[in-house]
């Protein structure tokens, strides 16, 4: 059966019989669907899930592979050309049009994935950041100032003082495009409109969906706000901002029903491209934070996002995504070859499951329903008859119980591993929830076959009914876009697991453990094989500025941690958590790194995570699938790029009891908290790591006084080496031009 299996799977993947098969396998998971709504009356997978009709011709935005002339091409069939990467387009193609348009021979692939879903106190110690802000031993202080943060979100409230200078006295967002605008009249940009004037942003107030969401007034706070007066301060302060408010899935009541399919994948790389561009056009750095993702775009539909991605960043260009908040689910089984089953039982998210498998051969998909006895009833499908229908599609009704439910099942290849084939699935409810009144398990069946499975929506979960069917894990959780290789990838670690909220109130956290991993922070690898998250930062309880229009409609008390007034609005401060918060923490890091090298590169970013991450687990090895190079630290990471760390003999610490000062810019003033007890060597190093002079300074001093007037201005390494623990440590001192 394998070896005839295998024949069958060279014939979809090389000689494909009919011309729907040639346009499916170039067309990722979401570009099917949308083809098939269009070009079916009844679609036979979709049917059941009450597919909406259109009034007008909707449009799908999409990534597209051409060889040879692509404008011959879309003007063929009437597409428009939004951006270009290569032999990489993002265009806007009418859905009407997909399946002829794959047909082509010059087209290649054709992919997009749904609109994604939404996902500082002590986290800026933690990470190291105070003491970058402060100029502590440093050359400098670095606080963002003449890097570009881009950042895309959803709910935008642009009143916000967080988004000010210190003083108020200047705006930082430089540039807002709101893709849900309609002040469309004269704007050159897909959807929406953008806004390039500090008073055009302010009149504007908040993004379309901003009076119901205000996720991005936590994530841009946390990115790159100024506190206003409070302690919560982000991390890249003094950057400018150019904010891009995109949709999710909670943002179709905004949207025209024949512009659902505009807002994608490929949409959100749009807003990416607008910060590059502008930071491009001004000379500047750029980071791009990016706190959303989805499960349901795997990596066999992202090779296109992925591609454009690495082209998109590079030097002085940086994107920072989510890993996800799912590592509490179990999410993944896997079958090898020569195990006869391996099984789990499910909750639909309300009525149904979507799930996905990777096979190298024929197995068998079996669906079981209990009675209160714990008899099960059964229904068998064959992946080898799933291939051999004219699509590749079989769907299904079947009654259990009593209880109707609605079965679909398509294949086609996998895109990454041409030895292997995929199959989508789902199993939905007619009768309302899934598996909430009878229980319901899924099992992989068939000796011959190595199958892996991943959950797309609903639960995994074990249960008494049947204690064999237990074999989902918590792994394969990180979302897209940060699944990408060329994408920083964040997971969150958790640090305040209690709070006293505006009103005194003592509220708690399920985390009860400082210094771990985060219960719902979502786990490695990816779906090919690769390990994620890169890094982890604090998530949870950060405390960070919210939505004054949201607030005001709907007020939160008991996360409430501050109020603050500004040109006659209140703005409330909250305590939140997630990867949301996690990831513009990394992201605002590393601006601070571009401020010392604006030409950091994604793979730079990662050798300094290689080279000064703090390692939260001593049990295990690093990079892993939990904390990834482990958490960062924004202070040693910039030791590392300004030369430091690097030097034999300096210690990675500073002296806890000792403080240093210049006078009269050449002499070093060390002065000691308690009279010393010991003497101690000094020795200064150029940042090449050249021992410029050495000192022995006596016991018994409060201070100590070194003469540095011989060595030219620029920055130098101190080391202190003494048998007191409070003595021994270096720092950076820099020496002006005189």
């Amino acid at each position: 059966m394998k070896r005839a299996l295998l024949i069958l799977f060279t014939t979809l993947i090389v000689l494909p019989s009919i011309a729907q098969q040639v346009a499916s396998k170039k067309m990722s998971a979401m570009v099917r669907m949308v083809a098939n709504i269009e070009n079916n009356n009844h679609v036979r997978s979709l049917n059941k899930a009450k597919v909406i009709a259109f009034e007008n011709t909707p449009s799908l935005c999409a990534f597209v592979r051409i060889k040879g002339d692509a404008d011959a091409i879309f003007n063929r069939y009437g597409c428009r050309r939004l951006a270009t990467f290569g032999d990489i387009y993002i265009a806007d193609i009418p859905v009407g049009s997909l399946n002829a348009m794959a047909c082509e021979r010059n087209v290649l692939r054709i992919e997009a994935s749904p609109s994604r879903t939404g996902m500082l106190e002590r986290s800026s110690s933690v990470v190291g950041a105070d003491k970058v802000h402060a100029g502590t031993s440093l050359p400098q202080a670095f606080t963002g100032a003449g890097v570009v943060v881009g950042i895309v979100d959803i709910g935008f409230d642009l009143t916000n003082p967080n988004f000010y200078n210190e003083d108020q006295s200047q705006y930082r967002i430089v540039r807002f495009w709101d893709m849900l605008s309609t002040d469309t009249i004269g704007s050159d940009k897909y959807v929406g409109a953008d806004y390039t004037a500090k008073d055009e942003i302010l009149a504007y107030q908040h993004s379309r969906d901003g009076l119901l969401f205000g996720h991005s007034a936590h994530t841009l706070g946390a990115l790159a706000g100024t506190g206003y007066g409070t302690p919560y301060r982000g991390m890249a302060y003094e950057s400018e901002i150019v904010a891009t408010s995109n949709a999710v899935t909670s943002d179709t009541v905004f949207i025209k029903k024949e512009d659902r399919y505009k807002y994608t994948s490929a949409t959100d790389a749009l807003g990416f491209k607008y910060a590059f561009d502008y930071a491009e056009s001004q000379g500047k750095p750029c980071v791009v934070s990016f706190s959303e993702g989805g499960s349901q775009a795997l990596d066999s539909d992202e090779q296109l996002n992925y591609e454009v991605l690495r082209q998109m960043t590079g030097p002085g260009r940086i994107i920072v995504a989510s890993a996800g908040n799912e590592g509490h689910y179990q999410n993944y089984i896997y079958k090898a070859a020569g195990t006869q089953g391996q099984g789990t039982f499910v909750l639909g998210s309300s009525d149904k499951v979507l799930f996905r498998a990777s096979t190298d051969g024929d197995f068998t998909l079996r669906f079981n329903a209990y009675d209160d006895a714990k008899n099960a009833v059964s229904v068998e499908y064959s992946f080898s008859d799933i291939l051999a229908d004219a699509d590749s599609l079989i769907n299904d009704t079947v009654v259990f119980y009593g209880r109707e439910y609605a079965i679909a099942l398509g294949a086609y290849p996998n895109v990454f591993q041409e030895n292997r084939v995929m199959l989508d699935g789902m199993l939905k409810s007619l009768d309302g929830e899934l598996g909430h009144v009878t229980p319901v398990s899924m099992q992989l069946l068939g000796l011959e076959s190595d199958v892996e499975l991943f959950r797309i929506s609903g639960l995994f979960l074990g249960s008494s009914t049947d204690p064999s069917l237990n074999n989902a894990v918590k792994s394969h959780t990180i979302n897209a876009p940060s699944s990408a290789p060329a994408v920083i990838c964040v997971g969150a670690s958790t640090y305040c697991p209690r709070y006293t909220n505006y009103w005194g109130d003592e509220q708690e956290n399920y985390d009860k453990e400082e210094g771990v991993i985060a219960y719902y922070s979502s786990r490695g690898p990816t779906y090919d094989g690769r390990i994620k998250p890169d890094v982890v930062a604090p998530g949870t309880n950060i405390m960070t500025t919210s939505s004054s229009f949201v607030y005001e409609n709907t007020p939160y008390p008991a996360s409430t941690v501050a109020l603050s007034e500004f040109n006659g609005r209140t703005y409330p401060w909250l305590a939140t958590q997630g990867t949301s918060l996690s990831t513009p923490i990394v992201a605002g890091c590393i601006a601070l790194w571009l401020q010392a090298d604006p030409t950091l590169t994604p793979d730079d970013i990662i050798n300094l995570f290689r080279e000064t991450c703090n390692h939260l687990d001593a049990s295990l090895t690093y990079p892993n699938n939990i904390y990834g190079y482990g958490e960062i630290d924004v202070y040693r990471g910039l030791l590392h790029i300004l030369g430091i760390d690097g030097i034999e003999g300096i210690s990675q610490e500073q002296p806890r009891g000792v403080t240093f000062a210049l006078e009269n810019g050449s002499r070093l003033r060390i002065s000691y908290k308690r009279t010393t007890e010991a003497s101690t060597q000094l020795r200064i190093y150029n940042t090449a790591g050249t021992l410029l002079l050495t000192q022995q300074l006596p016991s018994g001093q409060e201070s100590s006084l070194v003469d540095m007037s011989s060595l030219p201005a620029g920055v130098y390494a101190v080391q202190l080496t003494s048998s007191d623990p409070m003595v021994s440590g270096s720092t950076l001192v820099r020496i002006v031009e005189r």
